[in-house]
């Protein structure tokens, strides 16, 4: 199911032994993601939403080992045509859960984890009211069910949340959704986390986890600046990791992949979303390096295979080189010198891989969230100060040509 971004990672890799049939869950796909569909990759490209009855008839006819969601927009169709098939899945029932950012929060906290306090409306003065009473001074006001920090925003005044909520209602999101209302929820203070795990039968297995470093651009956009690869010795783990757990189990996440970001506040980790499918930076080869391991292969091995790599591999990952993930960020707009960039980045320390999201001289705009960085480039290596100093250098660098 709409194997865009990473997910076209896991139909290259599948298509080596197996014969795919993409569905997409909407009749069309954003042009951000577009592009990275590996079409060529396809004995046949069906639309589930034109008409749904055809293609399980035609899917059924074929007889498929697995239905695999393979991006944030596929996570719904792909829940309901397993079900329909009874091949290995998720229960349709708690679909919303995995998508809906409200009533995901609501069922962790029925879980008995902490979440952030939240409230979700079509009107600005509810959610001014809601602050007012019960609320936090310092809120986030996002969509209901995005992705990709679109339209997410940080609100201190009255005036900023009249703003977002302004911004949001009635905007088509990235996931190609009308927004008929917003959430508000409390802003957190702490560090920002990054788990990525795969599950199978109800077990889970963490791949990697990262902590995410941010910074403020423009004077009010917080975009991501790099993620980093914990230690699996890292002390904060354990009850970041037992947390996540919790979250996977109350949202349903029985099968396949999940992406869970948090913050670890001074009570402990802290939900700020789940995503029931790969990780947007996913990166198989850099990962192999790292853990010996990757999201995208037992992914396949949980719904195609017989679960034994699964099985094989302990339940935190083991780190064997250090990693960063670095989020080029664009200053200007300018033809994007995407060969140039390639060339320079290839003669820095420890540089594993750059994934560009723009073509040689399509034009870039200023950074302003994930969606807006021209790319992210991986750094592997023995020694963390080496990848450092190549950080720098790629800032330094950046600063003259983006």
């Amino acid at each position: 199911m709409d194997a865009l971004s990473t997910g076209a990672l896991l139909a290259e890799r599948a298509a080596a032994d197996y014969r795919l049939v993409h569905v997409r869950s909407r009749p069309e796909l954003p042009e951000v993601f577009a592009a990275s569909l590996p079409t060529d990759l396809f004995a046949a490209d069906l639309s589930y939403a034109d008409n749904g009855g055809d293609v399980l008839y035609r899917l059924a006819e074929d007889d498929p080992v697995a239905v695999i969601p393979a991006s944030e927009f596929g996570v719904e169709a792909a829940d309901e045509i397993a079900d329909k098939l009874g091949v290995r899945g998720n229960d349709p029932a708690f679909s919303q859960f995995r998508r809906d950012k409200f009533q995901m929060h609501a069922a962790v906290a029925a879980a008995g984890l902490r979440t952030a306090r939240q409230y979700r409306s079509r009107d600005a003065d509810a959610v001014l009211r809601w602050r007012r009473d019960a609320g936090p001074q310092r809120m986030v006001v996002k969509p209901l069910d995005s992705a990709g920090s679109d339209d997410v925003f940080v609100c201190e005044t009255d005036a900023d949340v009249r703003a977002a909520v302004a911004t949001i209602l009635g905007k088509t999101n990235l996931m190609l959704r009308a927004n008929s209302a917003v959430l508000a929820q409390e802003y957190l203070d702490g560090d920002e986390f990054v788990v990525n795990s795969v599950s199978r039968d109800g077990t889970h297995w963490c791949t990697d986890a990262w902590i995410s470093h941010k910074r403020t651009v423009a004077g009010r956009h917080r975009i991501y600046d790099f993620e980093e690869l914990l230690s699996p010795d890292d002390g904060r783990l354990p009850a970041i990791l037992a947390y996540v757990r919790g979250c996977l189990d109350a949202l349903g996440i029985v099968n396949g992949p999940a992406h869970t970001e948090l913050i670890q506040t001074g009570d402990g980790p802290v939900l700020l979303e789940t995503g029931a499918r790969l990780s947007g930076l996913a990166n198989p080869a850099a990962l192999d390096r790292c853990t010996g391991a990757n999201q995208v292969d037992l992914t396949l091995d949980c719904y195609a295979g017989s679960g034994r790599a699964l099985a094989r591999r302990p339940s935190v990952y083991v780190r064997r080189a250090a990693a960063r993930c670095v989020n080029l960020i664009a200053h200007r707009q300018l033809p994007f010198p995407r060969a140039r960039l390639a060339e320079e980045l290839a003669r820095l320390p420890g540089f594993e891989s750059v994934r560009f999201r723009l073509g040689e001289r399509e034009p870039t705009t200023p950074t302003v969230d994930l969606n807006s960085a021209p790319g992210a480039v991986f750094f592997v290596d023995r020694d963390a100060a080496r990848i450092q100093k190549s950080y720098a250098a790629l800032r330094r660098l950046e600063h003259r040509v983006l």
